[in-house]
């Protein structure tokens, strides 16, 4: 008895340190709103017209960072057209849910994270019943980061496409903060996507990005971008049900909507 008593007490008290220790742990976030002239989606034209909203939280515990949050996406023209009594709907709205834990090794920070994509009005009503043109689809990805040499920071990640198609999508993204003012920073970077499975690039987008600090906690962040075409954008992401409908619908001549995109906007965040 004395013994299981022992026991039923080392139990409470490690249930006890491990609650106390998730109670302690610190959780930082950010909220933040935006607007871009174009939703650009890893190379590929998605709309124009990009109002956003999005929230992000992470802690620490056990040597892991565990991070989560979403982003909703508002698109105001789509770059689609009406054929004759059937309406396609200029309008959409995307949501995008995401979890990830990430380990600091040292020489590099490896992570594994989920997303989940939602699409919201972008059905079309046709005599055969309603389509909806973007079907929602989920992804696993898993990466390393890490700083290479005078303060570059580097990133690799995969995209495993669960539901949908993403052709293997990989990114490999390179950045560079340049202090301009105590509260004024530039970031260069650039972005290049890469699809495994089609063996082609998706794209090249250079990016520069203005982080005015108001407060400690209030950054205003206007940037530019351009997204440079790959070989095989058009062929990834062409491959929908958008695609698909315009093409039976005006006798398979529908070209690719794919080219290079000069776009910018402005991003408003408070960190908490």
């Amino acid at each position: 008895m004395m013994r299981n008593y022992r026991k039923t007490i080392g139990a409470l008290a490690a249930a006890s340190a491990l609650v106390a220790g998730y109670a302690s742990a610190e959780v930082e976030g950010e909220l933040h709103i935006g607007y871009s002239s174009d939703y650009i989606f890893r190379g590929s034209d998605q709309g124009d017209g990009l109002a956003e909203a999005g929230a992000d939280v992470s802690t620490q515990y056990a040597g892991l960072t565990f991070s989560g949050g979403l982003w909703y996406g508002s698109i105001e023209n789509s770059d689609l057209f009406n054929f004759g009594p059937i309406g396609i709907p200029d309008h959409y709205s995307e949501l995008d849910v995401y979890g990830e834990v990430s380990k600091d090794f040292g020489f590099a920070t490896a992570y594994v994270g989920a997303i989940w994509y939602h699409y919201a009005d972008n059905d079309i009503a046709t005599p055969f019943g309603d389509i909806k043109l973007r079907d929602d689809s989920s992804e696993l990805y898993f990466g390393l980061s890490r700083e290479i040499y005078w303060g570059i920071n580097g990133s690799l990640t995969y995209y495993w496409a669960l539901e949908g198609e993403n052709g293997g999508y990989t990114e490999l993204a390179l950045d560079k903060t340049f202090k301009l003012h105590d509260c004024v920073d530039l970031v260069a970077g650039v972005k290049t996507g890469y699809f495994i499975e089609e063996s082609g690039f998706a794209h090249i987008t250079p990016q520069l990005t203005l982080n005015v600090k108001v407060t400690d906690t209030f950054t205003v962040s206007p940037y530019v971008a351009y997204s440079i075409e790959g070989d095989e954008l058009a062929t990834v992401y062409g491959n929908n049900k958008i695609q698909a409908v315009a093409n039976a619908l005006s006798g398979g001549n529908f070209p690719p909507s794919e080219t290079n995109h000069f776009y910018g906007g402005v991003k408003l965040s408070v960190k908490f």
